[in-house]
C-alpha cells in the first residue's frame, strides 16, 4: 500500500529519515499532537521512519526516539516554531494556510539539508536539531513534497 507524506526527507544515500505532516492548527497541546500522530499511524496514513515531525504554525513536535511506536506517545521535542516560521514570512503570527505553512516547512528543510550548520553555529532555537540527531541524519539529503513513500 502506498503511503503519502506531506514532506519526506531522505539521507544522502536515499534512506527515508523523516516524515513531516503539516497541520494548520494553532494552540494544540502535546496530548493532541500525540493523538494526531497515533491516528496517522493507526490508519496507515504515514510510514515508519526514524523521525516524525508534526509541523503546526506555532509548534513543531518531533518524535526521535519513539518515532515508530504506534501508541499515542508524547513527542521527544516540542519546538517553538515562531523563530523558524519568522525566517520565511513577514508576520509569523498572522494566519497561514496549511499550504503556506507546508511551503515554509519545505523551504526550511531544503535550506537545512543544504546547510553547513554546526552545533557551535546553531542559534539557540536550533540546538534540538543536534540533540535529536535529526540534522546528522538528513544533512546533504533531499526533501520530497507530497511524497509517495
Amino acid at each position: 500500500m502506498n503511503q503519502r507524506a506531506d514532506l519526506a526527507v531522505y539521507s544522502p544515500d536515499e534512506r527515508l529519515q523523516l516524515i513531516v505532516e503539516v497541520k494548520n492548527k494553532s494552540g494544540a497541546t502535546t496530548d493532541w499532537a500525540a493523538r494526531m500522530r497515533r491516528n496517522l499511524f493507526t490508519h496507515s496514513a504515514v510510514p515508519n521512519a526514524p523521525f516524525f515531525l508534526l509541523a503546526l504554525p506555532d509548534h513543531f513536535y518531533l518524535w526521535a526516539r519513539r518515532a515508530t511506536l504506534p501508541e499515542a506517545t508524547p513527542p521527544d521535542y516540542e519546538i517553538d516554531a515562531t523563530p523558524i516560521v519568522a525566517d520565511y514570512t513577514d508576520d509569523p503570527k498572522s494566519y497561514l494556510s496549511e499550504y503556506s505553512l507546508e511551503m515554509i516547512v519545505n523551504s526550511w528543510l531544503n535550506n537545512l539539508v543544504n546547510s553547513d550548520l554546526t552545533r557551535e553555529t546553531a542559534k539557540p532555537h536550533e540546538v534540538w536539531l543536534f540533540d535529536s540527531g535529526l540534522y546528522d541524519a538528513i544533512k546533504a539529503g533531499s526533501v520530497k513534497t507530497e511524497a509517495l513513500v
